[in-house]
């Protein structure tokens, strides 16, 4: 019951947002150069574009298409006690701090995961493809776009925190 409710929660909201979207006037986010840069180009154009399905049945939402199961194993950044964690969830995915370091803490976390990998490959692919992303060779491709993207700065260590 709670599972379908979620579900509604998260459909509706996806399908109003982008209604909403047009309103608002996100500025790209220009900040960071390298591996995570390249990462929310290739997700969202670094715009935060509302909530879509993947190719994997999941719903994404934001700069980094953040889905609820990232959310959580990331220790639901930004959650305040009474919120809920769907709403948490979204906030999080809208806001380019929140995402980015909820990002760099799975990829950190799954990291031991990835022998010989770089930083930005390990957090790619495990993004991509959840904690066994750098076994999974269906991230090659994300990988490889990001790489393209980032060109030498993806050598770059990335910083858990900011």
């Amino acid at each position: 019951m709670a599972l379908n409710r979620v579900r509604s929660f998260s459909f509706i909201f996806c399908l109003l947002f982008p209604c909403l979207q047009s309103l608002l006037l996100y500025e790209r986010v220009n900040t960071e150069p390298g591996c995570l840069r390249s990462m929310c180009q290739i997700d969202s154009g670094c715009v935060p574009h509302g909530c879509d399905l993947d190719v994997h049945g999941r719903i994404g939402c934001g700069y980094f298409r953040l889905n609820i199961q990232q959310f959580r194993q990331c220790y639901q950044p930004g959650k305040k006690e009474d919120e809920e964690e769907e709403l948490a969830w979204i906030n999080c995915s809208m806001d380019y701090e929140c995402s980015s370091n909820c990002i760099k803490t799975l990829g950190f976390r799954y990291k031991v995961k990835c022998y010989g990998k770089s930083d930005c490959e390990a957090i790619a692919r495990i993004h991509d493809g959840g904690a066994n992303g750098c076994r999974d060779r269906n991230t090659a491709y994300y990988w490889k776009q990001v790489k393209a993207s980032c060109g030498d700065s993806c050598n770059a260590k990335l910083q858990k925190k900011q």
